[in-house]
């Protein structure tokens, strides 16, 4: 989800990006001067915004200050993320003086219609989104939002913006928030090196696919405007521009649009037709499109109807394992913890749904697991395990964190237990997750912790992890907590088969060692945007971008390998293979290539590989040193 329309979620409206100007000349300042004045511009806003309030008139200094924060169509697209280190604190600021002011209005007698009236002229007199998505996207989420905050009075805007917003500037002090845990198994013995198998890629290596993101927006309309100004595009309510450069392409756009059936169709073909042999299909979730602001049960269960349907069709005898992604929820990302008796919030339609279509593939003893929470475990053959994991409750951007945090932590105990039977039964485990659990994941910080602890305690059951939803052919190592020298396990992330945004669509090959299920290499697949739309009436010419053994000189795709390959990026002679690295990441995508990455940028993409705990960056500070000689 882009950064700005996250912000309009967050409260009904948080304002974010632009409101307190840093300047270049500001980055050299200590962060305590630059504190001082965004406590100085919240104590501002808050007295001009209480006065708009009481008196129905906007100051001529509020409106120069609401002028000051409106947002261009550049800063709309922005993901937080990819938010510059200098404006976390000027979001924080924002965050909490608007959540603030909204959340006492509630709390001396606002009505829903008194709320929703404020968030909206905030969210179109900003600029955040175009008046419709503004009206849309706050009718779906106010109703969570007063629920949660008249039902739980202590949490104030400090704790709501320290959640969605997590960042150095923006600090999470509740203890509630923070103090929650998974009762985690000591370990034996200790770690006392990384973790390394002897394997290389052999003959014999199970294949599995992945394949994610598919983002399948069923009013994408050819011809149709590329360039909308909202957080989907290319859709037939949107009309036809006149400038020919601005159309929906045939088989999809680099820009904010999700991919046409034909785009998804083709994939799935093509995984079919040329990789029969794979023995697994890993599908990690979002089929659903972003456009947030107009999602509805139906409109989701048509969409999943459709893409489940061709899934079966194309592998009826191979097993597909599926998870959930943030955007199959209505509204998007907002998963209720399952004890929540309040039927008008319950998440049941979707557990129910996907236990339903997934048991085309699943045994039926994953059934209760998938129809209380969205996640499941099976056995796929003797010593190999699958978890399919619905962490989507743990992503920054799900409200009912603020409402009772200790929920998280029921998923996660339920991932233990199995991994600790697992290791019991001498068996190896592949999880499947839609968010990554690393901090570039948007993933709440205590999650990101927990999780860390789960992998160090198990990380000689957990072979490989497999992620999505961030579009990026990517991967984070993760280190040991208690000997950070050791590298321990790995996630990869299969990408996205839309090319929202500024990326190619690809799907990943693996290859998987028979007797530990490691990964020992894995191909990216991918096809040029640009050519396939200039050749509209043949199909997208799919090739091989890259083995990832072969390309950075691995033997196999162990952790030790991984961070053995890292350390290299990460010194000035290894500098032009980071670089290759980055143009893989974003699928050698025309506009991001056209973009460029400047040295911050490659050590900013190189440090998201070995960060996986928020706050925890003694690997980023290694390479730091390292990387500039």
């Amino acid at each position: 989800m882009k950064l700005l329309l996250a912000a309009l979620l967050v409260g009904l409206l948080v304002a974010t990006g632009q409101g307190y100007q840093v300047k270049p000349s500001d980055y050299n300042r200590t962060i305590q001067q630059l504190q001082g004045e965004y406590v100085r511009s919240e104590d501002e806003f808050r007295r001009e915004f209480q006065i708009w309030r009481k008196t129905g008139v906007k100051t001529a200094h509020f409106r120069e200050m609401l002028d000051a924060w409106k947002f261009t169509e550049d800063q709309r697209r922005m993901e937080l993320e990819d938010l510059p280190v200098q404006m976390e604190g000027t979001v924080c600021m924002l965050c909490r003086s608007i959540v603030g002011q909204l959340m006492d209005q509630r709390r001396q007698g606002a009505t829903r219609e008194d709320l929703f009236a404020t968030a909206y002229e905030l969210c179109t007199t900003l600029q955040i989104q175009e008046p419709d998505v503004c009206y849309g996207v706050i009718e779906l989420n106010i109703d969570f939002f007063l629920f949660i905050f008249d039902d739980r009075l202590t949490v104030g805007a400090d704790t709501v913006c320290a959640v969605v917003f997590q960042s150095s500037a923006c600090i999470l002090s509740d203890p509630e928030f923070i103090d929650w845990s998974v009762n985690v198994d000591a370990r034996s013995t200790p770690i006392t090196g990384s973790k390394h198998f002897p394997n290389a890629r052999g003959p014999n290596d199970i294949k599995i696919v992945q394949i994610t993101d598919l983002h399948y927006d069923p009013l994408y309309l050819v011809g149709h405007n590329a360039v909308c100004n909202r957080p989907a595009c290319c859709r037939s309510d949107q009309g036809i521009p006149e400038n020919p450069a601005e159309r929906a392409g045939k088989w999809g756009d680099y820009r904010d649009c999700d991919s046409p059936w034909d785009a998804v169709d083709d994939v799935i073909e093509h995984v079919a037709e040329h990789h029969s042999d794979a023995a697994y299909i890993y599908h990690t979730g979002d089929i659903i499109d972003h456009g947030v602001w107009e999602t509805s049960i139906g409109h989701n269960i048509q969409s999943m109807n459709r893409v489940y349907a061709k899934l079966l069709q194309k592998f009826p005898n191979k097993p597909v394992f599926n998870i959930i992604g943030n955007h199959e929820a209505h509204p998007t990302n907002v998963f209720a913890p399952s004890t929540l008796n309040q039927q008008q919030f319950s998440m049941e339609w979707l557990y129910a749904y996907s236990a339903d279509m997934w048991g085309n593939w699943l045994p039926m003893a994953t059934q209760n697991t998938i129809r209380h929470g969205g996640y499941y475990t099976t056995l796929v053959r003797p010593g190999f395990r699958i978890v399919g994991m619905n962490n989507q409750d743990c992503y920054t951007f799900n409200w009912w964190i603020l409402w009772k945090p200790e929920y998280l932590a029921s998923q996660m105990q339920w991932l233990h237990d199995v991994l600790r039977q697992a290791e019991l039964n001498n068996e190896k485990v592949h999880i499947l997750a839609h968010i990554p659990y690393s901090s570039s994941g948007s993933t709440f910080r205590t999650c990101q912790r927990e999780f860390r602890r789960i992998v160090e305690r198990f990380y000689d059951t957990i072979s490989s992890q497999f992620n999505g939803h961030t579009h990026r052919d990517e991967f984070n190592v993760f280190y040991s907590r208690e000997n950070p020298a050791h590298a321990i396990n790995v996630a990869w992330n299969g990408g996205s088969t839309t090319a929202f945004s500024d990326v190619n669509p690809n799907y990943i090959v693996y290859y998987v060692d028979p007797e530990t299920y490691q990964v020992t290499d894995f191909e990216s697949y991918i096809f040029n945007m640009t050519d396939a739309n200039r050749f509209p009436d043949r199909r997208p010419d799919w090739f091989q971008l890259y083995s990832f053994a072969q390309e950075f000189n691995m033997h196999n795709l162990s952790p030790m390998e991984a961070d053995i390959m890292v350390k290299r990026l990460g010194t000035p002679a290894g500098r032009e293979e980071l670089r290759r690295y980055w143009q893989f990441k974003v699928k050698m995508g025309d506009p991001s290539l056209d973009a460029g990455c400047d040295d911050d940028c490659l050590l900013n993409h190189l440090c998201q590989v070995v960060v996986s705990e928020m706050g925890d960056d003694v690997k980023c500070d290694e390479l730091r040193t390292t990387f500039f000689g």
